[in-house]
C-alpha cells in the first residue's frame, strides 16, 4: 500500500513539474471506473492518469490504478486490492457544442486501456483490457469527464474466472 503511494505521487510529481513547460501538451486525469458485473461481481478502480499530446487529436499515457473487486463464488464473499500498471490511447473524434445561455463544447474521445497487476502473487495477478467513450468539457484548466465502456480481466490463474463488465467513469483533467 504504502509503494502504490508512493508510486503516484512520483507519477504526480513528475508529470506536473513536466507540464509547467508544456501546459497544452501534459493531461493529468483523476477518475474512478465503476464496473457494473451483477451481483456476484463488482470492481472499482480508482487511478490516476499521466498523458501527452502527440497530436491536436491523438494522446497517449500511462496510467496506475488500485483496483477494488467484490466477488462472491458459491455463497462466498471475498474481495481483492490491487494495483495495476498500465498504458492507454486515446483520440479526440469531435466536438458536440452545447448553447444554453454560453456556449461551450465537449470533446468525445474513444479510449483504450490496457495493463497489468502489480505484485499480489502468481495466484492474484491479471492483465486487464479497457476500451470505451468518454466525453470531457473542453475549455479551462479543470475539466470534467464522463466515460461509458467494457473491461476485461483476463485472470492468469484458475483461481478466478475472466471476468468482461461494463463501467461507468467519472474524473477530472488537469490540463
Amino acid at each position: 500500500m504504502k509503494k502504490t503511494i508512493l508510486l503516484m505521487l512520483v507519477l504526480l510529481a513528475t508529470c506536473v513539474s513536466v507540464s509547467r513547460a508544456q501546459t497544452s501538451k501534459f493531461n493529468v486525469t483523476f477518475a474512478t471506473d465503476l464496473g457494473l458485473g451483477g451481483k456476484s461481481y463488482k470492481i472499482v478502480t480508482p487511478h490516476i492518469s499521466a498523458t501527452y499530446d502527440v497530436t491536436k487529436r491523438l494522446s497517449a499515457g500511462l496510467r496506475v490504478e488500485e483496483a477494488v473487486t467484490l466477488m462472491k463464488y458459491q455463497g462466498i464473499k471475498t474481495h481483492d486490492l490491487l494495483t495495476t500498471f498500465g498504458g492507454q490511447v486515446g483520440y479526440d473524434i469531435g466536438k458536440i457544442s452545447i448553447a444554453s445561455g454560453n456556449v461551450f463544447s465537449l470533446l468525445v474521445q474513444p479510449r483504450v486501456s490496457v495493463g497489468h497487476t502489480i505484485g499480489g502473487g502468481h495466484n492474484r495477478g491479471y492483465m486487464y483490457y479497457q476500451g470505451g467513450i468518454y466525453v470531457r468539457k473542453s475549455s479551462g484548466s479543470i475539466r470534467s469527464e464522463l466515460g461509458l465502456g467494457v473491461r476485461y480481466n483476463d485472470y492468469r490463474s484458475d483461481l478466478n474466472k475472466d471476468k468482461a463488465v461494463f463501467y461507468v467513469s467519472y474524473g477530472f483533467v488537469l490540463k
